[in-house]
């Protein structure tokens, strides 16, 4: 069993195709494209591109999100996706995206989110409520991590 919630996957992609990081229906195509091959539901995509250049593209996911925001006069890309579903590999988005923006160095952080250990110090469990059909939690205001 996991022992956390989802994974959370930050990188710069340095040295990319400046003309590809300038330009939005690519991005937004290649976005959605990596969603797809991580195995992600999209529920929703946006798109921005700023003046005079760059561009912002975030998918929301059933399984949380992915963005994307470009800076072509550095050849800079940074992405963040954070799923929640362990059948969803936030590595396969970024292989995708690595590859269509030509990616010459990267730099990335994998985070696992919401650490259910840490979740259990801060929560304690009630007996079932036979009105209500579950087990309920009461927050006990303890810190955590501090």
């Amino acid at each position: 069993m996991a022992h956390h919630l989802g994974k959370h996957v930050l990188a710069e992609f340095y040295d990319c195709d400046r003309t590809k990081l300038d330009d939005e229906a690519f991005l937004r195509r290649q976005a959605v494209a990596a969603a797809r091959a991580m195995g992600a539901t999209i529920v929703g995509v946006h798109s921005h591109r700023y003046q005079p250049q760059g561009v912002s593209v975030v998918i929301i996911l059933a399984e949380s999100h992915l963005s994307l925001h470009t800076w072509p006069e550095f050849d800079l890309a940074s992405i963040d996706i954070f799923v929640c579903n362990p059948d969803t590999d936030p590595q396969l988005a970024k292989a995708h995206l690595t590859e269509v923006l030509e990616a010459g160095r990267i730099a990335e952080l994998e985070v696992e989110r919401g650490q259910l250990d840490r979740v259990a110090e801060r929560h304690v469990r009630l007996p079932v409520d036979p009105d209500a059909g579950a087990a309920t939690s009461v927050d006990t205001g303890a810190a955590v991590g501090r």
